[in-house]
């Protein structure tokens, strides 16, 4: 998937998660994204569409096949597309894509206190570590 395909989608489900975001911050959420491609020798934009080409679910796929690792990031459906499988159909799509490049590893990062965990667990992940980010306001 390009970037290019993704920014309008990115831009309204940011508008959901940071409500009263400004277009300039907005703009900055969607571009950062581009950083990404730093992240592992190899990154790969993956997604999935509705039956009229309309972008529904995406997700990051970070790989390195030297090490046998692979982290899934990001992974998010339009609000329009929930409880409609696209975001199973990219899942399937990171874990195909990571046995393909030979990890076997394949890991991801859930919040422990919000629900997609149980819809993670679900699909056969489970907790292996905790993490813990400390932030300010």
């Amino acid at each position: 998937m390009d970037l290019d395909a993704l920014r309008a989608p990115l831009a309204l489900r940011w508008r959901g998660f940071v409500p009263g975001a400004d277009d300039e911050l907005v703009q900055q959420l969607v571009d950062r994204r581009g950083a990404r491609h730093r992240g592992a020798d190899t990154v790969r934009f993956l997604a999935a569409r509705t039956p009229g080409g309309e972008v529904a679910s995406w997700a990051d796929l970070y790989l390195d096949p030297a090490s046998g690792t692979a982290q899934i990031e990001d992974l998010v459906t339009a609000e329009a597309h929930l409880g409609h499988g696209y975001g199973d159909a990219v899942l399937a799509a990171a874990l195909r894509g990571a046995a393909d490049a030979h990890c076997g590893t394949r890991f991801l990062t859930a919040d422990a206190a919000d629900w997609p965990r149980h819809w993670y667990a679900r699909r056969g992940f489970v907790p292996v570590g905790q993490v813990h980010v400390f932030e300010r306001d």
